[in-house]
C-alpha cells in the first residue's frame, strides 16, 4: 500500500515536471540565461561609454529593467516557437515535429545573439541600438569589406558570441524533450488546451511590458527610468527592431502650449532685419568633420596634451585667427543626422531626419537660399554616389552639384594611395580634387564637403603611414591625417582668387567613437565637437564661450553674407539674434539632452530625469519643450518653410 502511494507520488510529480509547458519553460530558460551573458559582455566591451554602476540600487534597478526588456525581446523572437510548442495535440510527440522544433529554436535565438552581439559594436560608434532605420543603408556596395574588417578586428566579441552560441546548443541537448503522459484523450485534450491559453496570455503581457491591460505597451523610452546613463544596456533586441517598425514613434507627438503661449516662448520663423557682420556675398565653404571631437583639439584641450602637439595642429592654428566656439555640440549621434542639421538648420531626435518620409517637403535650405540670391551650389563626398545618401538629402536642400567619386575618377588616377578599399576617396587627393573645382566655379558659390578617412576602420594611405603620428586611439591617427590633408588644401588655395573672399566654416559631424579624454564617454561630453568660423581677412576673430550647436551653422552664415529675408531654422544666428537662449539640444539614450551655458538635463518629455550643474530654469525648460512641439507640428505638417 505504501509503495503504490509512493509510485503515485513518483507518477504525479513526473506529470508535473515532465511534460510539454515544462519542457517549454527550461527551453526558455536557457535563452533568458545566455541573454544575460550578452548583456554582461556588453557592458564589460563597452563600459568606458555607460561608466561604473554608481551604487548597488542602481545596479539592481537597471537589472530589472533588463529583466523587463530581454522578456519582451524573447517572447517577441520566440513567438512562433512558443505556439508551436503549446499546440494541444499529440503530434508535437512525433520526432519529426521536435526536429522541425529543434530548427526553429536554434536558428532564431542564434540570430538573437547575433543580433545582440552586433549592438555591443554598433553602440560603439552610434550610442543606441539596432533600429530598423539602420537599415537605411543595407545596399551599399561597400558593405561586404566592411563586415570583413569587423570580423578582423573584434575577434574578441566573435569568440565570445561562438561561446555563448555552444552553450545554447548544449542548453538544447541537455534538456530532453518529456511529453505530456496522459492517455486518456479527453483529459489530455483539456489539460493542454487550458495550458495552451494560460501560456498565451502570460506571452502576450510579456511581450506588452505589463500585466495590466488597460496600460499601453511599454515604450522604449521608459528604460531612462532605470538608469539614464545606462538606457541602452537595459534595452535589448529585437525588442528596439520592432519598436521602430511603428511609425508612430519616429518623434514625439507633444502639445505643451497653445498656439499664442508658443509664439511667446519660441518660433522657428527667423526675422533679422540687420546684421552685426554683413560681409556681403562672400563665397562659403562648410568642412563636415567626419568624427572631430572637441577631444582632438589641443587648442580647445590645451590640459590634454602638455607635452605634444595634439591632432589638430593645423585647425588649432586656424582657431587662434577665426571666431572659434569653444563649446559646440552636435545635434545628433550620426553622420547621416549632421548634414541636416548644418544645412538646413533641421534636427534628428529619436529617428534620423534623413530617414524619415518628412524629408520629402518643401525647404528653403540654406543652398537654396544662397541659390536664389545668386550663388552655385555644391557638394563634395569622396564616397560613391548615395552610398550615404548625402547627395540626395543635398539635392533636397538646394544643392545644385553634386562632387562624388564617379568625378574625382573621371580625372585621378585610382590606385591605393587614392581610394581605400571601404568608403572611397582618401581625404588628401580629394581636397586637392575640390580645389581644383571650385576653381572654375563662378563666385559667388556655396560648397560643402563631407570628409570619410577619419571614419572608421580608420585607414591612412600607405604613402602616410609614416607621417602621421600614432595618437591614442585608432582615430587619432586619421584625424591626424585629415588635418594634414586641410592644410595641403590651404596651402594649395592660398593664392586663388576667390580665397580671400571666402567664409570658411568647420564643424564636426558628431564626437569620435574611441575616446581618449574620459570626460567624452559622458552624454555631455559625446556631444562635444569642434566647430568655427575663419576669415583669411580677420573679420571674424575670438573666442565665444556661449553654447552653440550645428542648427546654429545655417543661421549665422545667412546673417554673415547679409540676408534679411525671412527663414525657417531651429538653430540661431549667434550675432544677431541675443533674445534666443544659447542652447544645444539632441536626443541621447532615448531622452532629450538639453545644454546651456549654466546647467544641463535630460528630459523624457514629461520629467527631468536628470540635471548637471545649477538647477534648470523654468524658461529654459520652457524652451526646449516649445522646440519639442514645433518640431512635431513641422514634421506633422511636412511643412519647412515660411508661411506667405
Amino acid at each position: 500500500m505504501q509503495n503504490d502511494t509512493q509510485h503515485n507520488h513518483d507518477t504525479f510529480w513526473k506529470r508535473l515536471t515532465r511534460n510539454d509547458i515544462t519542457t517549454l519553460l527550461l527551453r526558455l530558460l536557457s535563452v533568458f540565461l545566455v541573454m544575460g551573458l550578452l548583456k554582461v559582455a556588453f557592458y564589460v566591451i563597452d563600459k568606458p561609454l555607460f561608466g561604473p554602476f554608481n551604487n548597488l540600487h542602481e545596479f539592481l534597478n537597471v537589472a530589472k529593467g533588463s529583466l523587463l526588456f530581454d522578456t519582451m525581446s524573447i517572447l517577441w523572437a520566440n513567438g512562433l516557437f512558443i505556439l508551436l510548442s503549446i499546440l494541444p495535440f499529440r503530434f508535437r510527440q512525433h520526432k519529426w515535429y521536435q526536429v522541425m522544433l529543434s530548427a526553429v529554436f536554434l536558428i532564431t535565438n542564434i540570430a538573437l545573439i547575433l543580433l545582440n552581439s552586433a549592438d555591443v559594436v554598433y553602440f560603439a560608434h552610434t550610442m543606441k541600438r539596432l533600429t530598423l532605420e539602420d537599415t537605411h543603408f543595407s545596399s551599399n556596395s561597400n558593405n561586404l569589406p566592411i563586415i570583413f574588417d569587423f570580423v578582423q578586428r573584434n575577434l574578441t566579441l566573435i569568440i565570445i558570441s561562438g561561446i555563448i552560441i555552444a552553450l545554447l546548443l548544449l542548453a538544447w541537448k541537455l534538456n530532453k524533450y518529456h511529453p505530456t503522459k496522459i492517455t486518456n484523450n479527453r483529459r489530455y485534450y483539456l489539460y493542454n488546451s487550458i495550458a495552451a491559453v494560460v501560456v498565451a496570455l502570460l506571452c502576450a503581457c510579456g511581450m506588452r511590458g505589463t500585466f495590466n491591460p488597460t496600460r499601453p505597451w511599454v515604450r522604449m523610452e521608459q528604460a531612462a527610468a532605470y538608469s539614464p546613463e545606462k538606457t541602452w544596456l537595459t534595452l535589448s533586441n529585437p525588442y528596439c527592431f520592432m519598436r521602430s517598425l511603428d511609425k508612430s514613434t519616429e518623434y514625439d507627438q507633444v502639445n505643451y502650449f497653445s498656439t499664442e503661449e508658443i509664439e511667446q516662448v519660441y518660433s522657428p520663423i527667423h526675422h533679422i532685419n540687420s546684421c552685426r557682420y554683413d560681409l556681403g556675398h562672400r563665397n562659403v565653404l562648410v568642412f563636415i568633420m567626419e568624427s572631430f571631437s572637441k577631444e582632438h583639439s589641443k587648442f580647445l584641450n590645451p590640459g590634454l596634451y602638455p607635452n605634444e602637439k595634439g591632432c589638430t595642429p593645423f585647425l588649432d592654428s586656424l582657431m587662434q585667427e577665426g571666431y572659434t566656439f569653444v563649446n559646440a555640440y552636435a545635434n545628433g549621434m550620426k553622420s547621416i543626422e549632421s548634414v541636416p542639421a548644418i544645412l538646413a538648420s533641421i534636427p534628428s531626435f529619436k529617428t534620423s531626419f534623413a530617414t524619415m518620409p518628412e524629408l520629402f517637403a518643401d525647404f528653403e535650405a540654406m543652398p537654396e537660399i544662397l541659390a536664389k540670391q545668386g550663388y552655385q551650389t555644391s557638394f563634395f563626398s569622396g564616397s560613391e554616389r548615395n552610398s550615404m545618401g548625402f547627395e540626395e538629402i543635398s539635392e533636397r536642400f538646394g544643392v545644385q552639384h553634386c562632387y562624388c567619386r564617379d568625378e574625382f575618377e573621371a580625372v585621378y588616377p585610382v590606385n591605393d594611395t587614392t581610394i581605400e578599399p571601404f568608403w572611397g576617396v582618401y581625404d588628401m587627393p580629394f581636397y586637392q580634387f575640390m580645389a581644383d573645382e571650385i576653381d572654375k566655379m563662378q563666385e559667388p558659390f556655396f560648397a560643402s564637403v563631407f570628409n570619410l578617412t577619419s571614419h572608421h576602420p580608420y585607414r591612412v594611405p600607405p604613402d602616410y603611414v609614416d607621417i602621421v603620428p600614432q595618437g591614442h586611439t585608432q582615430e587619432q591617427r586619421v584625424v591626424a591625417y585629415t588635418d594634414l590633408s586641410l592644410r595641403k588644401f590651404f596651402e594649395r588655395v592660398k593664392t586663388a582668387p576667390w580665397f580671400s573672399n571666402t567664409i570658411f566654416v568647420f564643424v564636426a559631424d558628431h564626437v569620435a567613437p574611441l575616446c581618449y579624454d574620459p570626460h567624452s564617454y559622458t552624454m555631455k561630453g559625446h556631444s562635444s565637437i569642434i566647430e568655427f568660423i575663419y576669415t583669411p581677412d580677420s573679420t571674424l576673430r575670438g573666442i565665444d564661450s556661449a553654447t552653440v550647436q550645428q542648427l546654429d551653422i545655417m543661421p549665422t552664415v545667412l546673417g554673415l553674407v547679409g540676408n534679411t529675408n525671412p527663414y525657417f531654422a531651429f538653430g540661431r544666428d549667434v550675432f544677431n539674434e541675443p533674445r534666443l537662449h544659447p542652447i544645444a539640444f539632441n536626443c541621447i539614450n532615448q531622452m532629450y539632452q538639453c545644454i546651456t551655458d549654466s546647467t544641463t538635463f535630460y528630459f523624457d518629455t514629461k520629467n527631468i530625469m536628470k540635471s548637471i550643474g545649477q538647477t534648470p530654469k523654468k524658461e529654459e525648460l520652457d524652451y526646449l519643450k516649445a522646440v519639442l512641439q514645433r518640431y512635431a507640428e513641422s514634421l506633422t505638417n511636412k511643412d519647412y518653410t515660411v508661411m506667405p
